[in-house]
């Protein structure tokens, strides 16, 4: 009798065990969360897609859908992006940072068909030792989805944002890593 429960609790245990999944899994369409990264849902936001983001268990951070259909996400003072379903071609983006005769563009760090990253100065005396930041637009394509991202530089509350290298190259890994998330089948009933 003892032999049968121990087989029986050890047979139990083994099925409960062989279902969890780990908190870092993903299903059969998304890849591993990356160290230091945390993977949020933008459903709620009115876009149906994952991305991973810095993790943000010491920083503030944000989700908000805006009513240009947006999605602004933050976490701190370096990861501000913008994330829309609809958006300019390279093209068009590249030529309207040529064009801008206040910050002007300085080097291009990824230049494709699909992603800019680039860094710009102000360039007039009215801002005389204006430091180099860096920006990032890119059209991430994921099946027949895409995704328009770039950088905010102006929060919702208002304060300026000035990002780094590093933090445009931050936050385009994290654009890469968006995922559509199709929507629950409804049971019949």
């Amino acid at each position: 009798m003892y032999k049968k429960i121990t087989l029986s609790a050890a047979v139990f245990a083994l099925i409960a065990f062989s279902s969890c999944k780990p908190s870092g899994s993903t299903d059969e369409n998304e890849a591993p969360v990356p160290a230091g990264m945390v993977r949020i849902n933008l459903t709620k936001a009115g876009i149906p897609a994952t991305i991973d983001i810095p993790d943000t268990t010491k920083k503030i951070n944000g989700v908000e859908a805006l009513s240009s259909g947006a999605v602004y996400v933050h976490v701190g003072n370096g990861f501000h992006m913008l994330i829309n379903l609809s958006g300019e071609a390279i093209a068009m983006k590249k030529n309207d940072i040529n064009s801008d005769d206040l910050n002007k563009p300085k080097d291009w760090v990824v230049n494709d068909s699909n992603t800019l990253v680039y860094s710009t100065q102000k360039d007039t005396n009215a801002f005389a030792g204006a430091k180099q930041e860096y920006h990032l637009y890119a059209i991430i394509k994921k099946g027949t989805n895409s995704y328009y991202v770039e950088d905010q530089s102006q929060g919702a509350d208002g304060n300026v944002h000035t990002f780094s290298k590093e933090q445009a190259q931050t936050m385009l890994t994290s654009a890469k890593s968006i995922t559509y998330l199709k929507p629950p089948v409804k049971n019949p009933s």
